[in-house]
């Protein structure tokens, strides 16, 4: 496996037109990048959240995240979680449960209702917060049965006003759903539809345990892009599986772009088996070292840059009408549970941006409201009967402190803008005491010297910023301002 890599640099990066600072602490960036993952690439968080779900509490406040729920005062966001899938993939890393038997779900969407309507006495609700964002994940929310998955849609509507812009989002298995099934999407009003693709070699899929026709993919792909708006499709592949080359992985690239979708998600296989023991089965075929998952990320950026999509924080590309693409050029870009999203903010009343409170419902899901992280319990059978006893699904959660929301600021700027604004932090969070973003974490910076040294990191009295082909490493940068690390015992993915 061989693979050119092509002189990238800062401007390369779609987001905010600012240029990069330059001072004498930041040299010309000269490492290729497979020295710069040599070096620097190790394992981090993919920071969807600070702190990330593993330093949620058990013996949390009860009380305490009740009252965070009834203060927030954001614009409203939901995320339903559908864990059911009719088979396990073996990459999959997610929380699924293997079940052929569509009569569990209805059943499971009674629960979700009344989950909502407990979600709905916890917040404040009202037509002055209507739902800005709406998001089926999974699993697979198309395993539901047509009828309750309308039937799902219907009951979030009568509990929860939707802005008239709100944008209704479904992850969709291409091998689960037929013409009729799509039929049904199309008429309920989703806005946007996110398909599993991951691959589209067949030895590729033989290896993962997802066999997927391309003209599968392609038909239903095209029904759903009919009635969606027409940046409304968007695909997710993946590098460093088994049996992927430079070759396959452009030939995906190119197959999946003509399909239509106008954003897509790259995501690198995240081996972890000791928290997903059935991945244990890609092992039956080597998996790609660290130089080799290399090259297929460098060969598929490529070929989508070729495209015409623009690179947007770690992983995902776009068209540039894609409003996603709109948002990193506008500063907007956001990050959250749902990962990089145009709809994390709001404008309040005040003209202030205002962090969009993601109310979650079913088994695994996890919310983010006001000042609290709340994650349900991941027992199906234990979520539902807290539900119809009345009380949260919720088996651990975390209050953020005025020191995560400065951290999580940093590590937000970086992994979605690739650059601090220093100034824009340091006014941001001056009511709290705490000064100059130079002097709050003179620490980190000192810790990031090899960064800088490498010419990956660039900084000047107004921002710091992530350069050249240090966007690879980025969340190892973002790292260097989680004080959860120090002596975690948790184990992360590998950064590249």
């Amino acid at each position: 496996m061989a693979a050119t890599f092509a002189p990238l640099d800062a401007a390369t990066t779609f987001g905010p037109a600012t240029p990069a600072p330059r001072g004498p602490t930041s040299p010309t960036p000269s490492w290729t990048p497979a020295e710069i993952v040599r070096r620097f690439a190790t394992t981090a968080p993919r920071y969807t959240s600070y702190p990330t779900a593993p330093h949620f509490r058990q013996d949390f406040d009860v009380d305490a995240v009740r009252r965070a729920y009834a203060a927030a005062r954001g614009p409203l966001g939901l995320y339903v979680h559908v864990p059911f899938c009719e088979r396990r993939c073996l990459y999959c890393g997610c929380h699924v449960e293997v079940a052929r038997d569509r009569g569990l779900g209805s059943a499971y969407v009674d629960t979700l209702l009344r989950e909502l309507d407990l979600q709905a006495t916890l917040t404040a609700v009202s037509a002055d917060r209507p739902l800005s964002v709406v998001a089926l994940g999974g699993g697979t929310p198309t395993w539901l049965a047509p009828a309750d998955l309308a039937r799902l849609c219907a009951g979030i509507r009568s509990r929860l006003p939707d802005h008239p812009g709100c944008e209704w989002s479904i992850e969709v298995d291409p091998r689960s759903l037929d013409d009729a099934g799509a039929e049904t999407l199309c008429q309920l009003g989703f806005t946007r539809y996110s398909l599993g693709v991951q691959d589209l070699d067949p030895a590729v899929q033989r290896a993962i345990g997802r066999p997927q026709p391309a003209a599968q993919v392609e038909r239903i792909a095209r029904m759903l892009a009919a009635s969606a708006p027409r940046d409304g499709l968007n695909f997710d592949l993946m590098y460093g599986l088994p049996n992927q080359t430079v070759e396959s992985i452009r030939a995906t690239v190119r197959q999946a772009v003509a399909m239509g979708p106008t954003r897509f998600a790259v995501f690198g296989y995240a081996h972890v088996p000791w928290l997903r023991p059935h991945q244990r089965g890609m092992e039956r075929t080597p998996l790609p070292d660290d130089a080799a998952r290399l090259e297929l990320l460098w060969a598929a950026r490529e070929e989508l840059m070729g495209h015409g999509y623009l690179p947007l924080g770690l992983d995902h590309y776009a068209l540039p009408s894609d409003p996603l693409a709109l948002a990193a050029k506008q500063g907007r870009l956001g990050r959250n549970f749902m990962g990089y999203t145009d709809r994390g903010q709001a404008k309040g009343v005040d003209g202030q941006a205002l962090d969009v409170d993601l109310l979650a419902i079913g088994a695994s899901a996890i919310a983010q409201v006001g000042d609290a992280f709340a994650a349900n319990t991941t027992d199906r059978a234990l979520w539902a009967e807290r539900v119809r006893s009345g009380a949260p699904a919720w088996a651990r959660a975390h209050l953020r402190s005025d020191d995560d929301k400065r951290r999580g600021a940093v590590i937000t700027a970086l992994l979605c803008d690739l650059r601090v604004d220093k100034s824009a932090w340091t006014a941001r969070f001056a009511d709290q005491g705490q000064g100059a973003f130079d002097v709050a974490f003179a620490e980190e910076l000192r810790a990031l010297g090899p960064f800088f040294e490498a010419g990956l990191l660039r900084q000047d009295t107004e921002s710091l910023a992530i350069t050249g082909h240090g966007w690879l490493v980025a969340r190892n940068v973002a790292a260097a301002f989680d004080r959860f690390l120090d002596g975690a015992k948790a184990r992360y993915s590998r950064t590249v």
